[in-house]
């Protein structure tokens, strides 16, 4: 099984694509464990500190989206092959 943290490091595409995986990977491992408890645990019960968990991955992944948005302008711009 190949991992994909490195497939995504070791692939030939952009610097920007590569920052908005790694934000959409870090989105998912912090969402699964508060997923799992939704899905699996009991009804009665509100996980507070998965979903801290959960709300600081989110922040920190949507701050990854838009840095990884803004290097894809950016590498877009400075080849000098088009506008807008």
């Amino acid at each position: 099984m190949k991992n994909p943290i490195t497939a995504i490091w070791r692939s030939k595409s952009s610097r920007g694509l590569k920052i908005i995986a790694y934000s959409l990977l870090l989105l998912f491992v912090t969402a699964l464990p508060f997923m799992g408890y939704v899905t699996f645990g009991p009804s009665d019960s509100n996980p507070m500190a998965l979903s801290l968990i959960f709300a600081g991955g989110a922040m920190f992944a949507h701050v990854g989206f838009f840095v990884g948005l803004l290097l894809l302008i950016w590498d877009h711009y400075k080849k000098g092959d088009g506008g807008i």
